[in-house]
């Protein structure tokens, strides 16, 4: 295993490691109906040891560049050694969004500081006289141009839950060293409830964006959005109303044929014609699929595919269950969730609590 440091134009600097002989935990043939593979292989390849390494993170967003390399985008994560399964008290931790880069057996962490005062990648100014952070949401990659949405979230206390979603931002990056090329508010608070910026499939020409629209009575419908892109750039919103796609996103509505409040964080990926939603329920630990013949529906084909074990932890909770369908050996499903200690000094004392799960499902126990 070696580590190297990159510096790159002042900006952002690059933690590489390089792990041989991966073995994915994962049979040479489809799983059988039903079956679930634990995959631990995936956690220790994006968390490998060293120095300076992404030693814990959320939000495990992967988005596809080629048939080789994708980029994982996490939210709050911690940096630096881990000793015994322990972290260091002055262990770096980064609010916001970091990124890494997997291209074949290489991954790199990618942050924006410097080595000794690493920061968020991407950054925002004060809403309202409050500290705002950029969450990572989804993206693709085209035209050697990375199109990524980032959430606006507003740190209104120092509680843990005083913050707000405030807007959904469009960013388009340089490939080559992640370097912004523009930037656009997309949506507010004030304009919509729904947090587009997840599931982003391309159908027909037109690039679906999904968003979730979480309410006081704890129901969080399926929304969805689409553009085109024109001059590299996504251009021409419209947003469906249940019958029609409209230009107004407030006459946005929930989309048919899913009974569960959709999670924060979810998948919406095309798989043999069909489109499939991957999604945990909001509150709590198991994990369902849905599909439908069209980007916006009905849903139909309620799956449920896996109950979190770790839900069943009183000190631990469990969200954001995600697909990463690019790595698809013989009709198999990768997943992940993320889990998190509701007393905070226990991600010092146990590493292994703040990194994401994975595991694989047939595709065929989805669609059958």
């Amino acid at each position: 295993m070696r580590f190297q440091l990159f510096i790159l134009s002042g900006l952002l600097f690059v933690f590489s490691c390089q792990q041989s002989d991966r073995q994915e935990n994962v049979s040479d043939s489809p799983l059988d109906d039903g079956e679930i593979v634990i995959d631990t292989q995936m956690v220790e390849f994006l968390f490998p040891a060293g120095k300076n390494n992404l030693t814990g993170g959320d939000g495990a967003i992967s988005i596809q560049i080629d048939n080789t390399r994708s980029f994982w985008l996490w939210g709050d994560s911690f940096l630096g050694e881990v000793i015994d399964n322990q972290r260091a008290e002055s262990s770096p931790f980064i609010m916001g969004n970091v990124w890494q880069l997997l291209d074949g057996e290489s991954v790199q962490t990618i942050t924006g500081g410097t080595p000794m005062s690493p920061e968020s990648l991407l950054k925002t100014e004060k809403v309202n006289g409050y500290p705002a952070i950029l969450w990572p949401m989804h993206g693709f990659v085209k035209n050697n141009i990375v199109h990524v949405f980032m959430s606006t979230i507003v740190q209104t206390g120092t509680g843990t839950w005083d913050f707000y979603w405030h807007s959904t931002l469009y960013y388009r990056l340089s490939l080559s060293d992640l370097s912004v090329i523009d930037k656009q508010e997309l949506l507010t608070v004030e304009q919509t409830d729904a947090h587009f910026g997840f599931g982003i499939t391309e159908h027909d020409g037109l690039y679906y964006v999904y968003g979730s629209n979480p309410q006081a009575d704890f129901t969080a419908g399926l929304h969805v959005a689409r553009a085109r892109l024109v001059n590299d750039k996504l251009q021409d919103w419209e947003y469906f109303d249940g019958n029609n796609w409209v230009t107004d996103v407030k006459e946005s509505k929930s989309l048919q044929g899913i009974d569960i409040p959709v999670s924060e964080q979810f998948s919406v990926f095309r798989h043999n014609n069909k489109f499939i939603l991957l999604t945990q329920d909001r509150f709590k630990p198991e994990i369902y699929t849905f599909t439908a013949d069209t980007p916006e529906g009905p849903w139909s084909n309620k799956k449920h595919i896996y109950t979190i074990p770790e839900g069943e932890d009183s000190t631990l909770f469990t969200y954001n269950a995600m697909a990463h369908p690019q790595y698809d050996p013989n009709e198999n499903l990768l997943v992940s969730y993320c889990v998190n200690a509701k007393n905070i000094p226990d991600l010092y004392s146990d590493v292994s609590i703040y990194k994401p799960r994975f595991f694989w499902v047939s595709m065929n126990t989805i669609l059958k």
